[in-house]
């Protein structure tokens, strides 16, 4: 299953069982392929266009998923169990960082195209919740139960979020006149 492969949830479940039973390696590899792409465009929209962080905690993630491959049950996506642990993992990496070391890091060396410094404006009016959601929702287009699931709270509260943040973001884009 490479990148150009259409999406195939029985290939995919396949892939992770053999993971799951010997620790397949290559199996691992053509997963880490599907989903390295995606999650590290998420990751670098959470670390607001920092890449070189980004690429170290999707290093990370992957790390993880693979160690604790065993965890997954099988009964939700894949794709969500990865991104919850990617999330996590940024959480851990933004509680051990000082303050002012992030910004310097941030803004240091991070060039962005014009698209994406819009994009990264528009998501710092929204809070560390809201743009975590409408992060999975509108570019990683994930369903609301799934995002229920990486951020680990409850459906009802993911849908009052990604209102809140579409509307916040309207707004923003009315004012910025974009």
């Amino acid at each position: 299953m490479t990148t150009t492969d259409k999406y195939n949830p029985v290939g995919e479940l396949l892939l992770v069982q053999r993971v799951r039973r010997s620790g397949d390696r290559a199996a691992f590899g053509r997963l880490v392929e599907r989903y390295q792409s995606p999650l590290r465009r998420y990751l670098t929209h959470l670390t607001a266009g920092d890449r070189f962080r980004a690429d170290d905690l999707a290093q990370e993630t992957f790390l993880k998923a693979f160690t604790s491959i065993r965890q997954f049950s099988g009964l939700g996506s894949f794709r969500a169990w990865l991104f919850r642990i990617a999330y996590r993992t940024f959480l851990d990496n933004c509680r051990s960082r000082r303050p002012s070391q992030e910004l310097d890091q941030v803004t240091a060396g991070c060039e962005m195209s014009a698209e994406n410094t819009i994009l990264q404006s528009a998501l710092a009016c929204l809070d560390d919740t809201e743009r975590n959601v409408i992060l999975l929702s509108a570019v990683e287009q994930l369903s609301h139960s799934q995002i229920a699931h990486v951020a680990d709270m409850p459906l009802g509260t993911v849908k009052s979020v990604v209102a809140r943040a579409k509307s916040k973001l309207r707004e923003y884009l009315k004012n910025e006149e974009l």
